[in-house]
């Protein structure tokens, strides 16, 4: 569930009800093509996306680096955003949860900040 304001949000139901909403994918749900908040011009995550790197597709086959080996959220978040320094042009980046936030309250929790770099 994706609010910009008081009177704008963006749902889908279908999404929501296949896969939930973790921190592993909320960058995927976020980039949903019906999402009015989304920039219209293609962003470096659906590059990344395209070429089939995500946050959760790290989580379940690694990279190279690591022999293909699964990732733990954490790590998968840190290999995805070093993929995505190396890019130019516009990205949207999940902040770190609050450093006082346990693993499962990171993965659960209701709020995740996006920021449009």
């Amino acid at each position: 569930y994706i609010i910009m304001s008081e009177t704008a949000s963006f749902v889908d139901p279908v999404f929501l009800a296949t896969f939930g909403l973790s921190r592993g994918n909320v960058i995927d749900y976020f980039l949903h093509p019906l999402n009015p908040f989304k920039t219209s011009d293609k962003n470096s995550n659906e590059l990344l996306a395209m070429q089939g790197t995500t946050i959760p597709i790290l989580m379940q086959i690694g990279t190279v680096t690591n022999n293909n080996m699964p990732l733990p959220l954490h790590r998968a978040e840190e290999e995805y955003n070093a993929i995505l320094s190396k890019m130019t042009g516009e990205q949207y980046e999940l902040l770190p949860p609050p450093p006082s936030t346990t693993l499962e309250q990171q993965q659960i929790s209701p709020l995740y900040t996006i920021r449009h770099v």
